[in-house]
């Protein structure tokens, strides 16, 4: 069956489609020899191409199958972002199983939860040191038979004299040991299934149905331990299905990916990108990513809102550290493109004179910015948190056009996005096609029904109960409002909400959103819950503050310094002007490190874990109410 990806509409609906691997093998079909996946190899980009992606899920699936794994199996994977990621994920789903994914970044206890939660019986590790992980929490997770280290790139490439001398001693046989654990390698397992392929592979993936489980993704857990979140492969394709609908994706399309894969919004992104027939190029690292851009110089990215914020950031610290001439052209000409872009929005026709400066300003600004992140951007995709206004308009400004959309793991993920060629920042769009939203009376809780909508938790009936009303919606746990329009805004949380010993409930996101777009902050968390004021610890962008007060003070002696506090204080009060007096932060508290990931404050998906703040700086807080 042959279907063209040339064009958004064509392959929007995958109604005949009933797994994920079909949806590949479709792609495999029409693309054949053209690149799909890419990833940087010493300082060349070497590409694998569809046909060859598509042996190695095969090969791998058969090897996998010789291991034991088959339909109803879990199998963990914990891999940083490079070709072998969708390699395995593909070739699990193929046999009917579920992958698991694990950020590599998670702490051993973490790791052993989800694993043993899960009852994975093969693991796939990416290096030495997530292996060491595994090991570690061995003796707790009785079902775990097999352990399979990816390596590095030149491990995947035996020699085929070496293949066959291993394979006698598969599947058992190690070919290291840790901590006393047969280790097997990815080549090796792959080069087994090459040279005994599973006879009827294809008819087993062709059994599965879109009812089927694709994977199980475990919650980032900032309350509680994490549940594992059901996810079928219908789940996924009518995301994806809706998600074509809604924007202009195209089969030439080059995406960059640097999210985490284990992060369901750059999963879909990939399944989406897979099954259209795009080029995917695996950024370095997120320090690589600026010099990635320019060297991929992709037409489409997904990331965080974070990403942005530093983008935004930097500009700003050029433009100000530069003449006054320059910083007088800058600021007329984003001033000129957000008008352009407030009378693109309400449907307005954009004047000669605003087109003629423009085109000046285009030249001389804004096409500097478009040429950072490579030149030929289509738009990027913001998901996982809340895009600031300011931010949004500010890119549209320059021509860089940031679709924000809101989603979570339980609706595979995306609930909502805004729409080309005119995005209503501030929102995050209207409803997918197939997805319906609510929002409660009561509470303002954001509901959620459709066929995107997750099985449920792994073995968790109650949990699962309480995550539906009793109609049959999924209770999402934001806070929101639909306008006449039907677009829809995320206000906060229902669990973050600051309640004051005054009574008075504060809506802490929008507040931090307002503080972190001012000029010399990088993060901010809001207290208060049981206290008569709301206060703030900020971490102020120590480079941006340096350049401002002419020092070269550590960000250890800023933290403590008079001036600094000031500066910052100041900032907080202007970007809280618009808020109700009880919203405003009556006193701040400045830290000397950004808050992250590994060092265990924020989750994977970057939320802040207000435990663990509330904890580490004690002493901070309470001195804010003392």
């Amino acid at each position: 069956m042959q279907r063209t990806t040339e064009r958004v509409g064509v392959r929007s609906d995958l109604g005949s489609v009933g797994s994920l691997p079909e949806a590949l093998s479709l792609s495999v079909e029409a693309r054949g020899g053209r690149t799909a996946l890419a990833s940087k190899v010493g300082s060349r980009w070497v590409e694998i191409s569809y046909e060859r992606l598509w042996e190695r899920v095969g090969d791998f699936a058969a090897g996998l199958y010789h291991l034991g794994v088959r339909r109803g199996s879990r199998v963990g994977l914990i891999c940083r972002n490079r070709p072998e990621w969708p390699v395995v994920d593909f070739a699990v789903q193929s046999l009917g199983a579920a992958t698991v994914p694990v950020y590599p970044t998670l702490e051993e206890e973490q790791v052993r939860h989800i694993l043993r939660d899960c009852g994975a019986v093969a693991v796939i590790v990416e290096d030495e040191d997530l292996l060491g992980k595994v090991s570690g929490v061995r003796d707790g997770l009785p079902e775990l038979r097999h352990l399979v280290l990816i390596g590095s790139p030149e491990d995947e490439r035996l020699h085929a004299s070496e293949v066959e001398e291993s394979l006698p001693r598969l599947p058992h046989a190690a070919v290291e040991e840790s901590g006393g654990e047969a280790v097997l390698r990815m080549a090796e397992v792959e080069a087994k299934g090459r040279v005994e392929p599973l006879a009827g592979w294809e008819e087993g993936w062709r059994s599965l149905g879109r009812d089927d489980v694709a994977t199980i993704i475990y919650t980032s857990g900032t309350t509680g331990a994490p549940k594992g979140v059901m996810l079928t492969h219908g789940n996924f394709l009518s995301n994806v299905e809706g998600v074509l609908r809604a924007l202009p994706f195209r089969g030439e399309d080059i995406f960059l990916s640097f999210l985490p894969l284990s992060h369901v919004f750059e999963r879909c992104g990939h399944y989406l990108a897979l099954a259209l027939g795009t080029k995917i190029f695996y950024a370095e690292s997120v320090e690589k990513v600026p010099e990635n851009l320019r060297e991929v110089r992709p037409t489409v990215m997904l990331s965080v809102p974070r990403l942005y914020e530093k983008m935004y950031d930097r500009v700003l610290q050029r433009v100000e550290s530069g003449s006054a001439l320059r910083r007088r052209l800058f600021h007329a000409a984003i001033a000129a493109g957000r008008k352009r872009y407030e009378l693109e929005r309400t449907g307005r026709p954009v004047g000669r004179a605003l087109k003629m400066r423009l085109a000046l300003y285009d030249r001389l600004v804004f096409k500097k910015l478009r040429e950072a992140v490579g030149g030929r951007l289509r738009f990027f995709v913001a998901g996982g948190a809340k895009l600031e206004k300011e931010i949004g308009e500010f890119f549209y400004a320059a021509g860089v056009v940031i679709i924000e959309g809101y989603g979570l793991t339980e609706t595979s993920p995306v609930i909502a996005c805004n729409r080309l060629p005119v995005p209503r920042f501030g929102t995050v769009g209207l409803p997918l096609d197939n997805v319906e939203v609510r929002v409660a009376p009561e509470d303002g809780e954001v509901q959620v029904r459709g066929p995107s909508v997750m099985r449920g938790y792994f073995e968790n009936e109650e949990a699962t109960r309480e995550a539906f009303t009793s109609d049959g919606w999924f209770r999402t746990g934001d806070m929101g409002e639909l306008d006449d329009e039907g677009y829809l805004s995320i206000t906060d949380r229902l669990k973050n909400l600051i309640v004051l010993s005054t009574g008075k409930n504060v809506a802490p996101a929008p507040i931090e959103a307002a503080i972190v777009s001012a000029p010399h902050v990088a993060q901010v968390v809001l207290l208060g819950d049981g206290k008569k004021y709301v206060s703030a610890l900020v971490v102020p962008d120590y480079d941006a503050v340096r350049t401002a007060l002419r020092t070269e003070a550590s960000n250890e002696e800023l933290a403590g310094d008079e001036l600094c506090l000031k500066l910052i204080e100041r900032e907080v009060a202007e970007a809280c002007a618009r808020f109700a007096d009880y919203e405003r932060p009556k006193k701040v508290a400045l830290l000397a490190r950004e808050l992250t990931h590994e060092t265990g404050e924020l989750t994977p998906t970057l939320k802040v874990k207000l435990r663990v703040v509330r904890e580490r700086y004690r002493d901070k807080i309470e001195s804010l109410y003392a």
